[in-house]
């Protein structure tokens, strides 16, 4: 299986296509990306969502539409996409402006209120076999209520903002919660093998062992 790292404009997102056998798997969508997405697969069997913020969703429904795949999430993150606020859409500029300091790039268009559906949601776990690979969803609430993370083969990790390279764990936006990491999502990160190869929501794979798992105080 193949893994293609897209960078989004926006906020340097990361969008990860996994390939095999021309077909794919789409994680954490962007829109502007379908001319290498449809040089790599014939098609999309699923749209995976690593939690319900606006810089990993926002090509949900462009992608969904040309592809015709089922876009999957947990619970929670299936309920906030629904909402502009929740997903942070109706503020992402001011987001963005937190997140680097900086206005979103330019030449973007203005974002307006986003919404988008899941169409297969679940709680706790949920495991996809594909192409004969198995992906273990996982909730891992803290970052956002609808986190999750996704280890493929057991020796691949995608992990959206539940650990990030060299960053701690950010739990201080709208519905960000110590408890929540501390209690679920901080044991099964620690459970992990340290050969475990991450793939975070931004920035650059790395090796778990790299990392010192740690979280915002």
């Amino acid at each position: 299986m193949r893994v293609l790292q897209f960078a989004t404009p926006l906020l340097a997102s990361n969008m990860y296509l996994l390939a095999e056998k021309g077909r794919g798997i789409i994680i954490d969508p962007y829109g502007g990306f379908i001319p290498q997405i449809t040089g790599e697969c014939s098609g999309i069997d699923y749209i995976l969502l690593t939690h319900e913020h606006y810089d990993h969703i926002s090509g949900t429904n462009a992608l969904r539409e040309r592809y015709g795949c089922p876009v999957v999430c947990s619970e929670a993150c299936g309920r906030r996409i629904r909402n502009s606020t929740h997903n942070f859409s109706r503020y992402y500029e001011a987001y963005a402006a937190i997140q680097t300091g900086q206005p979103p790039p330019a030449g973007l268009p203005p974002v307006a209120e986003y919404f988008t559906y899941a169409d297969e949601v679940f709680s706790g776990q949920r495991t996809l076999f594909w192409q004969g690979h198995e992906l273990v969803l996982t909730e891992t609430p803290g970052h956002s209520p609808g986190s999750i993370c996704i280890l493929a083969d057991e020796t691949r990790l995608f992990s959206g903002d539940t650990l990030l390279p060299g960053d701690v764990t950010v739990t201080r936006f709208p519905g960000g919660s110590v408890r929540q990491y501390k209690e679920i999502a901080l044991p099964y990160l620690k459970k992990l093998p340290g050969e475990t190869l991450v793939y975070p929501g931004h920035y650059k794979a790395f090796p778990l062992w790299e990392h010192k798992i740690e979280m915002e105080e």
